[in-house]
């Protein structure tokens, strides 16, 4: 009872004194140290989780940048062609003259062993609803088209092949040739029966011209590097660098227009489900 009576004597001496302000001034010096070395285990996890990220969240990351930039590059890949359109032929301005493509990513898995063979290998296939004759680009430019196609891979003609020929115009007039794949080791394309007196010239940026109905209008094909005119023949020879790096890009764009994405899906899953559904046949043994 003394001990409570005498509590509640100092707690109002305090109150009204500040009696015991200096002793809990020198209490709070001491204590002070004791509070930070018990927040100290918590402070320093927390340093280190912050610290010490983890490779594979750095990698995912990485790999969600790299999607964020191909399908930014993807998208303004055009832009150069529309506005000459627009220059050129001032009624596109009231026309809607807007490209319907569905881009999937994919990516590079390896070459063809053949050096006369300038084709690619990609991780898509028909389960994903890639078809033969569909577009390939990179973020620069139109890399080929798709000829073979198995469940989970695609193998991609490049358009530098010599099998390969690209319809192309001229973006700055307009002017339309076939951009065709050469021999040679080297990744060039050559316009095939461009008459002398074009007006084609070094510098030039050419993109597809859609003519063939299979590749979209006005993506990026080539620059033209060399023109060269010998009055005893009919045709320039005249030599493009593709815009597409082929030889380095491993990130790669498929392209769908909206029917052919939503047709070639639909027709994947009719032929997984009708896999999955068809009997095993039944094999007699002989008698």
């Amino acid at each position: 009872m003394g001990l409570a009576l005498l509590s509640l004597v100092l707690m109002f001496a305090d109150s009204r004194f500040d009696f015991l302000g200096r002793v809990r001034y020198y209490i709070a010096i001491v204590v002070t140290p004791l509070h930070l070395m018990a927040d100290l285990p918590s402070r320093t996890s927390d340093a280190f989780h912050n610290f010490f990220k983890t490779r594979t969240d750095l990698e995912d990351d990485n790999l969600r940048l790299q999607d964020e930039m191909l399908m930014l590059q993807f998208k303004l890949q055009k832009l150069d062609h529309l506005d000459a359109e627009n220059q050129r032929l001032n009624e596109l301005l009231k026309a809607t003259y807007i490209i319907d493509d569905v881009a999937v990513r994919a990516q590079l898995l390896g070459e063809s062993p053949d050096p006369f063979s300038k084709r690619v290998i990609i991780n898509k296939g028909s389960n994903e609803g890639v078809f033969i004759g569909q577009p390939v680009i990179d973020a620069h430019g139109l890399m080929g088209q798709v000829v073979q196609v198995e469940p989970l891979t695609s193998w991609v003609l490049l358009i530098t092949d010599p099998l390969h020929a690209t319809p192309v115009q001229v973006n700055r007039n307009g002017l339309r040739a076939i951009a065709a794949g050469t021999s040679d080791i080297l990744h060039q394309l050559m316009l095939e029966n461009v008459s002398i007196t074009a007006d084609i010239q070094v510098g030039d940026e050419l993109v597809t011209s859609g003519l063939d109905q299979r590749l979209p209008a006005g993506y990026p094909v080539g620059v033209v590097s060399s023109v060269k005119n010998d009055p005893g023949q009919s045709f320039a020879n005249i030599k493009v660098t593709p815009s597409a790096q082929l030889d380095r890009s491993r990130n790669v764009l498929l392209l769908f227009s909206s029917a052919e994405s939503k047709a070639a899906r639909a027709a994947a899953k009719i032929e997984a489900s009708g896999n999955a559904l068809q009997p095993t046949p039944h094999v007699e043994g002989r008698q």
